[in-house]
């Protein structure tokens, strides 16, 4: 029954305009995220795309200089991800953060 009214603080709507709503709500927040990547990295394509569904990301593809910088920061995977709340703080990580990326895409 994936079309079921739930009721919300003003009325009840159906799964699709939920749906719509929280994605509206998420980007009302203008969180956006920076992922640098590397070629053919599975998990930096994984990254990417589970967080894309529910923010603005601009991908880097690493060079040279971006895996020193993050040798210095003891990144040692890729890829490296860096999301920018509403409110002016930031979270980092590197490599693939199942649990990091929930945090974003679930409520």
């Amino acid at each position: 029954m994936s079309n079921a009214m739930k009721r919300v603080g003003y009325g009840y709507v159906c799964s699709t305009e939920r749906s719509i709503i929280e994605k509206l709500s998420r980007e009302e927040k203008r969180m956006n995220a920076i992922i640098y990547t590397k070629p053919n990295c599975q998990k930096c394509r994984r990254t990417v795309f589970k967080l894309s569904r529910v923010m603005p990301v601009q991908t880097i593809t690493a060079d040279a200089d971006d895996y020193e910088r993050f040798r210095k920061l003891n990144y040692r995977s890729m890829p490296v991800v860096t999301v920018y709340k509403a409110d002016g703080t930031h979270d980092e990580w590197c490599d693939l953060q199942v649990d990091k990326i929930k945090q974003y895409t679930e409520d």
